[in-house]
């Protein structure tokens, strides 16, 4: 086995990263949609021969949280437990020391009691090397052909504000306003996490990226008709090459507007929305904090049921 640097402008080495991709998705959580071609980004690759077995991605965050690197490691079902992630975290230490990064943060699955068989070897190397999870997410799934809540109401006083892709001008602010909210509010378990401040521009960068990567979504928000602010806001991704699945995305109010349904109220207005514009949407995933059971009902009562569990592990990177 060699691990190198994957170079963007090789075109057999993206494909097979790619393909790599796919034969790890359909093994390890074989409902998700089929994964876009992976952008040129940072990454290394383990090939066996002519052929990419392994693969560790990773971004380094430029902002906030520049003492993080955040991974995404991946072993071919039939070549695991060859010493092949060992090989590639080894690599991916490196790398985060040569960035002056301290932890090093990476996400597994974990099957849930009476659910959906999940390969856990991921979870259980880390566990055995002593890591610990820093918080636990769980995924949901909405089957939007066989759940149809209905729309429900903003409470009187509010009216809502829908777009597609790119928040209006007039409104811009107050949605960085609420994205910055989230940072505060959104549960991180243990996890070392820095709160991110959003502005007008870091929205606009934002949504200029995911324009790039091919993204498209949709968002519907809560206006407090006396003072014109948005207060609540949601909103779905399609971020893979399945027209039919998209992803639950932000959801935030405003807290002195709270206890109004307004976050029900947006996410099933959202849910129309979207529907209106793409007819071949079929599921919805979200991901929520274990411990963040209001999210959950809200969801629950929008239709989704929990499919398994993620757990995120910061792993410290010691200094040579």
């Amino acid at each position: 086995m060699t691990i190198r640097q994957l170079d963007p402008a090789d075109s057999v080495a993206m494909d097979q990263w790619y393909d790599l991709t796919v034969a790890v998705t359909r093994y390890d959580v074989p409902d998700f949609p089929m994964p876009r071609r992976p952008a040129a980004e940072h990454a290394l690759l383990a090939w066996d021969g002519e052929r990419v077995v392994g693969a560790a991605s990773y971004q380094l965050p430029q902002s906030e949280n520049r003492s993080l690197m955040y991974l995404d490691l991946i072993v071919h079902p039939q070549y695991r437990c060859r010493g092949i992630g060992t090989g590639l975290l080894e690599e991916v230490y490196a790398v985060a020391r040569q960035h002056e990064r301290s932890l090093i943060e990476v996400e597994t699955v974990r099957a849930l009691p009476g659910g959906v068989a999940r390969d856990e070897a991921g979870y259980r190397y880390l566990t055995h090397r002593g890591h610990r999870p820093g918080a636990t997410s769980i995924r949901s799934r909405c089957q939007v052909a066989e759940h149809d809540a209905g729309e429900v109401a903003p409470a009187d006083g509010y009216s809502l504000v829908q777009w597609r892709d790119v928040a209006p001008d007039e409104i811009v602010d107050d949605v960085a306003a609420l994205q910055s909210r989230l940072m505060v509010d959104a549960p991180t378990g243990d996890l070392a996490v820095e709160q991110q401040v959003y502005d007008a521009a870091r929205v606009r960068r934002q949504e200029s990226e995911e324009l790039q990567r091919g993204y498209r979504s949709y968002s519907t928000a809560a206006r407090h008709d006396s003072t014109g602010q948005i207060v609540a806001r949601t909103k779905l991704s399609f971020e893979s090459a399945d027209d039919t699945h998209a992803r639950q995305r932000t959801t935030i109010v405003e807290p002195a507007h709270r206890g109004r349904r307004l976050g029900l109220a947006v996410k099933s207005a959202n849910h129309a929305y979207t529907q209106a514009n793409e007819p071949q949407l079929r599921f919805i995933d979200a991901w929520n904090a274990e411990d963040n059971t209001h999210m959950r009902a809200v969801n629950a009562a929008l239709g989704f049921e929990p499919v398994d569990s993620w757990s995120a592990f910061q792993l410290p990177v010691a200094r040579h």
